[in-house]
């Protein structure tokens, strides 16, 4: 099994639902969103809360059902356990990387439903779910009352996680928040027709910067990999070209897929695959992977061969890196009156501490072990990387040498992709 195939497994899959009627159910207790130990914090806790703008991410689904000691059955995750709550740290990682370089990062344990229930029918996932966004909902309002604190923010979730993100921009978002509101990513999930015609907050993007819009898209290698599950999307958006229509993003456009470890070490693989849009299934259809190392059996029912469901954040990590970065930017732009005028309903003002808007020119230039840029400047100022010597996340001073056009940190790391 190759060592891409044990990083994806890390990601945990998404989706929601809970037990079939005739078995005793189990229901673990409500988590206290007053505690901080029902929230994901990022290890490098350093600059926490220092960005301009947050993350409020819901994660996707990481666990199967269980018994208790008593034999009853349960469909949903305990997060008051120590060995379920492991089960979503690598999905978190991967999310709290994907942000971090931006956003705060904010993400809630909740009572997900388990994996099995995705396998019920339609009544019966939405019935198990609703104990799920029972706490989402909770803890997306503790949230704004006590961490917001006023700043811009996105909302993102990966399956079950986007699932709930759609339903939070449907029933919970406040005039006010909306406002505030620079892009929702609902990443491996669905938007039906009638949704779209219900409820105008579920506006699908139409271009890498437009703000307040849904970004949704599923990938798949060959039509017949397509999901039962997401059989009525009607919304979908390549995330390398940024484009709605079916013009191909070649692989020279792909920045790069990162996946994680474990242990949070990185394997990052630049110009992988081509994407292109095909508008009558609302579905990327991607070229150049090698399905099989992708491929998880235990759920090829919900997600045959050739379906990327588990992977939708992975694949697209540095373009998405840089479409948040550059989304934040046009947000700013438009509250400060710099920019096009803002959709209806999107005014207000940013005060954008910390927020650099001077972009270095850089002519880019790829390696397998790391990114580098040219620039005409020798100046010194503190950026964001994603750093492949270590992994994770790194905040330094960065001199950017005018002789070599290396970007090296105080360490001596070589830097991933900038922000």
């Amino acid at each position: 099994m190759s060592f891409r195939r044990f990083l994806v497994s890390v990601l945990c899959l998404a989706f929601a639902a809970c037990a079939s009627h005739h078995v005793p159910e189990y229901c673990p207790d409500a988590p206290d969103y007053a505690s901080a130990s029902m929230w994901y914090r990022p290890a490098d806790s350093a600059s926490l809360d220092s960005k301009p703008a947050d993350v409020f991410y819901v994660l996707p689904t990481c666990v199967w059902s269980w018994k208790t000691s008593d034999g009853q059955e349960c469909f949903y995750m305990d997060v008051h356990d120590s060995a379920q709550r492991a089960l979503v740290e690598g999905s978190n990682l991967l999310a709290s990387a994907l942000f971090g370089a931006s956003c705060n990062f904010y993400s809630p344990y909740y009572r997900q439903i388990a994996m099995d229930s995705w396998f019920e029918p339609e009544e019966e996932i939405n019935r198990r779910y609703a104990l799920a966004h029972q706490d989402v909902v909770a803890a997306f309002r503790y949230y704004m009352e006590h961490f917001n604190g006023g700043k811009p923010f996105f909302l993102a979730g990966h399956s079950q996680g986007g699932k709930a993100v759609i339903e939070l921009l449907k029933h919970t978002l406040t005039d006010a928040e909306r406002e505030r509101l620079v892009a929702a990513y609902v990443f491996g999930y669905s938007v039906s027709e009638a949704e779209l015609a219900e409820f105008p907050a579920l506006e699908p993007a139409q271009a890498a910067d437009d703000c307040g819009v849904v970004i949704c898209y599923n990938s798949v290698s060959h039509p017949e990999a397509c999901s039962e599950l997401f059989k009525d999307n009607v919304v979908c958006i390549n995330p390398v070209n940024w484009r709605t229509d079916s013009v191909y993003a070649p692989s020279s456009r792909h920045a790069g897929a990162v996946f994680f470890d474990a242990q949070g070490r990185a394997d990052t693989l630049f110009h992988a695959f081509g994407v292109k849009v095909r508008p009558d299934l609302h579905t990327l259809l991607i070229d150049g992977l090698k399905d099989e190392d992708y491929f998880i059996p235990s759920v090829s029912s919900l997600f045959p061969l050739g379906n990327y469901h588990v992977q939708e954040i992975n694949l697209y990590f540095l373009n998405l890196q840089e479409n948040i970065r550059q989304r934040l930017e046009a947000y700013a732009r438009r509250v400060e009156g710099e920019g096009p005028p803002p959709p209806p309903g999107r005014s207000g003002r940013l005060e954008l501490a910390g927020l650099q808007k001077d972009r270095l020119s850089l002519s880019l230039s790829w390696n397998p072990l790391f990114f580098s840029g040219r620039t005409g400047t020798g100046e010194e100022r503190e950026k964001v990387y994603f750093c492949t010597a270590c992994g994770k996340l790194c905040q330094n001073k960065i001199f950017m040498t005018h002789r070599s056009g290396m970007e090296v940190s105080r360490e001596g790391h070589r830097m991933g992709f900038p922000r």
